[in-house]
């Protein structure tokens, strides 16, 4: 086999300014390459404990927190096989592609699963969302904290309340959002949060962690036909045994991930890290601004970790990305509906103020030329 872009023993020089994997910072790809225990002894234990403890703070919760060895979206397929038993009805908010994502997985766990479509770059609202869960009695409800192929953040403080008064068990994919958006699960009352390694966090794709309450399990414990991989219940038991997992992750991510959650937590701040996250947002909406461009979310709904920028007319988005790309940046094109409609800017995780002011500069020199 020819190889054309990938060449053995090289690295990528390209500086990604993606959704997602991100950009590894060079203190994590060094902890990546320490060597490791296996994962049936106390020094393993004590790794994921920590961890475990690391992401309560960091999702402002007191729940029990699992692991989950996949991307997030195996921890979105265990909300639908663990809280919907049989024919049990469940509703899922979709604003965008992964929205879409919690119903096709429903669908294809043949669960009993309607889904509530606003089109993409509308934010949700408390009231409309009021009026479906009027609809039925409804078991779960699952929804973006961030809809990353949209950029749109929808306001969870607004939107838990209405369907936790309905007693229905909230489900929160916060994949983009963990790290970079302030998620408040104990205040909330969400029921599962869930998040992954790739985005925010600036590890490899690989790893899942979900905050769960007692009243998730419980549903789960009642739930027959969880399957195997993804059991919250087995998940549990050897999380609350030896703070393990029933299989074998990838440690070396565990790892990296503990000192990721500390580089966060105690030597930025989180408050820190959310205005950084923040003022990188708003450095992209205002050059998208300055240029006449439009952004796909609502106002005041903008992602604090993904612009999503509607295609001007003329512009060719592929071409705009390929001249990126030969420059040494990658962005990308939009997602799902919005494939070829807009293109995207991930400002997450180690990028910093100074890496997206470069990025602005390049794409104006492409643009301008």
């Amino acid at each position: 086999m020819a190889l054309k872009q990938y060449e053995r023993h090289e690295p990528c020089n390209l500086k990604l300014f993606t959704p997602g994997p991100v950009i590894v910072p060079d203190y994590l790809l060094k902890e990546l390459a320490l060597p490791n225990d296996t994962h049936r002894n106390a020094w393993y234990s004590e790794l994921q404990e920590s961890v475990e403890e690391q992401a309560k703070r960091l999702m402002y919760t007191k729940n029990d927190v699992l692991t989950f060895i996949s991307s997030g979206t195996g921890a979105m397929e265990a909300c639908m096989s663990n809280l919907l038993d049989g024919d049990e009805p469940g509703l899922v908010l979709s604003c965008g592609a992964f929205g879409n994502r919690w119903h096709q997985i429903g669908q294809g766990l043949g669960k009993n699963v309607d889904k509530y479509k606003i089109p993409d770059g509308t934010a949700f609202r408390a009231d409309k969302v009021k009026e479906w869960l009027d609809k039925k009695d409804y078991r779960i409800v699952c929804i973006e904290a961030n809809e990353t192929s949209a950029g749109v953040m929808n306001k969870m403080e607004e939107i838990a309340p209405v369907v936790k008064d309905t007693g229905a068990l909230l489900c929160v994919d916060a994949v983009s959002a963990l790290g970079g958006l302030k998620v408040e699960v104990d205040k909330l009352k969400i029921d599962v949060c869930l998040g992954s390694t790739q985005k925010a966090l600036a590890l490899p794709a690989g790893l899942a962690i979900a905050a769960v309450s007692d009243e998730a399990f419980e549903k789960a414990e009642r739930t027959k036909n969880r399957g195997y991989y993804f059991d919250m219940v087995e998940l549990r038991k050897k999380m609350l045994a030896k703070h393990q997992t029933p299989t074998t992750g990838p440690i070396h991510t565990l790892r990296a991930l503990d000192i990721s959650l500390n580089h966060i937590l105690d030597v930025e701040g989180l408050e820190n890290c959310f205005a950084r996250h923040r003022r990188m947002a708003n450095m992209v909406k205002g050059w998208a601004n300055g240029r006449g461009y439009e952004m796909v979310p609502d106002p005041g709904y903008e992602s604090p970790t993904v612009s999503a920028i509607r295609r001007p007319e003329g512009m060719v988005t592929l071409d705009f990305v390929k001249q990126m790309i030969d420059r040494g940046y990658r962005i990308v094109n939009g997602y799902g509906d919005l494939r070829n409609k807009s293109f995207r800017i991930g400002h997450m995780g180690a990028l910093m103020p100074d890496d997206i002011g470069e990025l602005l500069g390049v794409m104006d020199d492409v643009l301008d030329k």
